[in-house]
């Protein structure tokens, strides 16, 4: 596929012709790979977040939005509209916060990807090539969208895949519903008004819904885009009223477009896989702490430093009383000196360490009372998420680690094992181990399958083998 290069189309209109052209023969072969690895495991996310509270609550809620069989809710195997189950499976993909980031962009990329392809795959009977091509093109174009932002959303308050995966998923299902070029590019514009998202934590699970709502919104755009509904053809570029102009108060330059170098360069392949269910930012200090743990006796310590990019403290290390003496899982797994401490109480950080046993453990808040995160003048932040851990003893030792990159970014990645190990994890929280082990061939192999039928079959709670 040949670069885009026409100066006399908006941006809109270049990101359309890349996901209503793209082909299996354009994606080289690494992306390809990335691709259903990365769809694998947002599914096998979405599986585990079923049997959870925001699962049910999530489903119960579509329901009343409406009756339809035209795609299936992962977990439950529930069938409802498919703009209900983009919402669904959207929310439940992001539920644990244990899906996938784009580094330098600060963005979930393959939550509202899979949840939009899969909805209006299901509905149009997409085969399974044509599915993962739409993955593909939502992964690289809502990638792109949110690297032209980033950090400006976040240090606006607002939370880029929610924004930018809007775009991302409505350019999934604008090529499974076979719009238009016109058609697409009214329902980008439409998705301008749409892409909203506030990072507000607390209680609350309002993050948890941008992926879904994302999906959502998407499908919603698209249809009214086929049916002649018009959206403006410049929302990225506008300098009244575009996307980045009122999110971020800035339009991109000329050497800076989201399309720039589209279909050439793959900015998918700066997305990391998470190997621990918690903040990405905190993802480099497991590795530290997992690195230094067993050269001390945890008795010895006197006291933890975690230099932290600055512009980080307030979300994932203030404030202290509640990072250090988390009450919910939410607020543990977004803690930096909490998270050290499991590291280091117990050599893992996994779904059962926030979910499944006690938050108060008293090994584990020891530690953590004695955790402090500082500045990081170091750091390169946000080309990179770095982490170290430095332990002072009371005998006056100091032990060091320091990681310039986590485990599963692409500078040091996870391997096809580990991410397979991950999937099974994940998904026999809620089907069979046989089921779950069909599932992981079926989606690995995703180019060869005539529908997603049998795919989504065995996302269900009746799993059939």
């Amino acid at each position: 596929m040949t670069e885009t290069t026409s100066p006399t189309l908006t941006e809109s209109e270049k990101i359309t012709d890349f996901a209503l052209r793209l082909r299996l023969a354009d994606v080289p072969a690494d992306v390809l790979v990335l691709a259903k690895e990365h769809f694998l495991d947002v599914v096998g996310i979405a599986l585990a977040s079923s049997k959870f509270d925001i699962g049910t609550s999530v489903l119960e809620g579509a329901r009343t939005l409406g009756q339809g069989h035209d795609a299936t809710a992962i977990g439950s195997g529930e069938r409802l509209p498919a703009a209900s189950a983009a919402l669904v499976n959207g929310v439940l993909a992001h539920a644990l916060d244990f899906d996938d980031t784009h580094i330098g962009a600060i963005y979930h990329a393959s939550a509202q990807a899979m949840a939009a392809a899969v909805a209006a795959g299901q509905a149009n009977q997409a085969t399974g090539e044509e599915v993962l091509l739409a993955f593909v093109a939502a992964l690289e174009i809502g990638c792109r969208l949110a690297t032209v932002g980033a950090p400006d959303f976040h240090n606006r308050g607002f939370h880029p895949t929610a924004l930018c995966g809007t775009f991302a998923a409505a350019a999934a299902a604008g090529r499974l519903y076979q719009s238009s070029p016109q058609a697409l590019v009214s329902a980008l514009g439409l998705c301008g008004s749409q892409a909203s998202g506030i990072l507000i934590g607390g209680n609350s699970w309002l993050k948890r819904l941008h992926p879904g709502w994302s999906a959502h919104s998407a499908l919603a755009a698209v249809a009214l885009g086929r049916a002649g509904f018009l959206g403006p053809n410049t929302v990225f570029e506008a300098t009244k009223g575009g996307f980045y102009q009122t999110h971020i108060q800035r339009t991109p330059a000329a050497d800076q477009l989201p399309t720039l170098g589209l279909g050439a360069e793959w900015f998918s392949r700066g997305i990391a896989l998470k190997p621990y269910p918690c903040c990405h930012f905190i993802h480099a200090f497991v590795d530290a702490a997992l690195e230094l743990r067993g050269q001390f006796a945890l008795e010895d310590v006197e006291r933890i430093d975690c230099p932290l990019t600055p512009d980080l403290h307030k979300m994932v290390a203030e404030p202290r009383e509640a990072c250090i003496r988390p009450t919910i899982p939410y607020r543990a797994l977004f803690s930096v000196q909490y998270v050290v401490a499991l590291a280091l109480a117990r050599g893992r950080v996994d779904l059962a360490a926030f979910h499944d046993e006690p938050l108060d453990s008293p090994d584990v808040l020891q530690v953590a009372a004695k955790t402090f995160c500082v500045p990081d003048h170091d750091s390169d932040f946000p080309k990179r998420f770095p982490g170290e851990v430095v332990v002072h003893l009371k005998d006056g030792r100091m032990l060091r680690c320091r990681k310039a990159a986590s485990l599963g970014t692409p500078d040091v990645p996870l391997s096809s094992e580990a991410v397979q190990a991950k999937f099974m994890t994940n998904a026999t929280r809620a089907i069979p181990e046989p089921a779950a082990r069909e599932l992981m061939a079926q989606v690995l192999q995703l180019q060869a399958a005539p529908s997603l039928d049998r795919i989504m079959a065995l996302c269900g709670a009746q799993a059939v083998l």
